[in-house]
C-alpha cells in the first residue's frame, strides 16, 4: 500500500471513528444496567398508609390534598372540596412501585432536558411531589420529570431525582401527577345516564313559566307534557341537547355557598325526578356576571334503599357547595323564548302534544289543576336553610 493512499484510509477511518462516536453521544442510552429493577423508594409501601398530605408543586402552583378521618381526600386550595380518591391512590401505588433502571446525570446544566430540574421558577417544567405523615414528617419527596416508553424494561419510564441528590434516575412505572386543580376533582356533578331521567321541570325566575318534559318509557325519549305558555323550545333537537348537557353536567369552579343563599331568587329552578325516585332540585343564579348552580338531592318515599343512599351521599357531597358553571351549558337547559308583551296577561296554560314536530297545542285545560301542578314544583324548589 503506498503512503499515499494510507494516509487515506486513515483519515476516512478517524472520520468514521468520530460519526459514530457523535451518533452515540446524541443517543439517550436506555439499556437496563446494574441497578435494573431496584425499588427507588423501598420503605414507601409499608408507610402508604401513614400518607397524610400528599403536596404536588409545578410552575409556580401547589396542589395539597388532606385525608380526612374517613379516609377521603380533600383538596385544600379549593376550600377542602372532595378530591378523585382513586386517582391519588394510584399515585401513592406507583410511586410505591417505581423501580429503578440507571443513573442519568448529576449535571444540573442538564437538569431540564429531563425535567428534573429545581421547581422554584414558574418555568420549571418539574413536577414536586412530597409526602407527609399525621405528624407533618416528610415521608419522601421526589421531582418528577419528562416521561418516555421503552422496549428494553418493557413498559413507561420516567426521569426523577430526589431534590437533595444531585443524581438522576431513570426509574420505570406508573405515576401521573399531571394536570391541573380540575383534573383531581370529580367535576360531574349529576349521577344521570341516557334514560335514567324520568321528568324534567323547568321554571324561571319569576315563577310564572314553567315546562314540563316527562319520559314515559326509559327507552323512549322525553317529550313535553305541559308548557304554562306557548313559548317554549320543545324541538327534538332542544329536548336532546337538554338530556345530554344533564348526563354530563360538571362544573368550571366551586366555592362554599355564602350565607343566606336561600333568600336570593334563582334565574332558574330545575327539578329532575329518575325513573328510581331520585330527586334533583338545581337552582341557577347569576354571581359577577357568571352562571353559578346549587344542588340538592332528595329520594321519593317509594324509591328503593340504594336509591334512599344514593341521595344522602350525594346531599352530603353536594349540599354545601355553589358551582360555577360554563355559559354553555346553563344555554343548553333553558328553554325559555321571549314572550311578546302583550301577551303576558292574556296567553294561559297550553297543554303540550307529545309530538314535537308539531307546535304545541293551544287547547285549554283545567287551570286548577295547572295551578296546583305549578305550586307544588315551587313549593318543592325552595332551597334549604342552611
Amino acid at each position: 500500500m503506498s503512503p499515499r493512499s494510507f494516509y487515506k484510509l486513515l483519515a476516512f477511518s478517524s472520520l468514521s471513528l468520530i460519526a459514530a462516536v457523535a451518533v452515540w453521544m446524541a443517543t439517550p442510552d436506555y439499556s437496563a444496567g446494574t441497578f435494573f429493577g431496584e425499588p427507588l423508594l423501598p420503605d414507601l409501601m409499608e408507610k402508604i398508609n401513614d400518607v397524610e398530605v400528599v403536596s404536588i408543586e409545578h410552575g409556580g402552583q401547589t396542589l395539597t390534598f388532606l385525608r380526612n378521618t374517613d379516609g377521603n381526600w380533600t383538596l385544600m386550595e379549593e376550600n377542602g372540596y372532595p378530591a378523585d380518591k382513586e386517582r391519588i391512590r394510584n399515585m401513592l401505588l406507583g410511586l410505591s412501585h417505581l423501580e429503578k433502571i440507571e443513573p442519568k446525570t448529576a449535571l444540573p446544566e442538564f437538569y431540564p432536558d429531563l425535567h428534573v430540574e429545581d421547581n422554584a421558577s414558574e418555568n420549571a417544567k418539574s413536577y414536586l411531589v412530597t409526602l407527609l405523615n399525621t405528624d407533618g414528617e416528610q415521608l419522601t419527596s421526589l421531582l418528577v420529570g419528562k416521561n418516555i416508553s421503552g422496549i428494553t424494561w418493557n413498559g413507561q419510564g420516567y426521569f426523577v431525582r430526589f431534590p437533595n441528590d444531585a443524581q438522576s434516575w431513570l426509574v420505570r412505572g406508573n405515576i401521573d401527577v399531571t394536570g391541573d386543580k380540575r383534573s383531581w376533582m370529580p367535576t360531574r356533578i349529576l349521577p344521570l345516564i341516557k334514560g335514567r331521567t324520568a321528568s324534567v321541570a323547568i321554571v324561571d325566575g319569576t315563577k310564572t313559566r314553567e315546562s314540563v318534559y316527562r319520559r314515559k318509557d326509559p327507552a323512549l325519549p322525553l317529550q313535553p307534557s305541559f308548557l304554562s305558555d306557548p313559548y317554549f323550545l320543545t324541538s327534538e333537537e332542544f329536548i336532546t341537547t337538554m338530556e345530554k348537557t344533564l348526563t354530563s353536567f360538571d362544573f368550571e369552579g366551586v366555592i362554599k355557598r355564602p350565607a343566606g343563599l336561600e333568600k336570593d331568587i334563582p334565574f332558574t329552578s330545575i327539578m329532575i325526578e329518575t325513573v328510581d325516585g331520585l330527586k334533583i332540585y338545581m337552582f341557577l343564579y347569576l354571581m359577577d356576571a357568571k352562571p353559578f348552580a346549587a344542588v340538592s338531592f332528595a329520594a321519593a318515599d317509594n324509591a328503593p334503599d340504594t336509591v334512599q343512599k344514593e341521595s344522602v351521599e350525594l346531599e352530603n357531597i353536594h349540599g354545601k357547595w355553589l358551582y360555577q358553571l360554563s355559559p354553555e351549558k346553563v344555554s343548553g337547559l333553558l328553554p325559555f323564548l321571549s314572550v311578546p308583551e302583550e301577551k303576558v296577561k292574556t296567553e294561559k296554560p297550553k297543554k303540550a302534544k307529545a309530538d314535537t314536530k308539531k307546535k304545541p297545542s293551544v287547547k285549554k285545560t283545567a287551570s286548577a289543576q295547572k295551578k296546583e301542578k305549578a305550586g307544588q314544583f315551587k313549593e318543592s324548589a325552595k332551597p334549604a336553610s342552611k
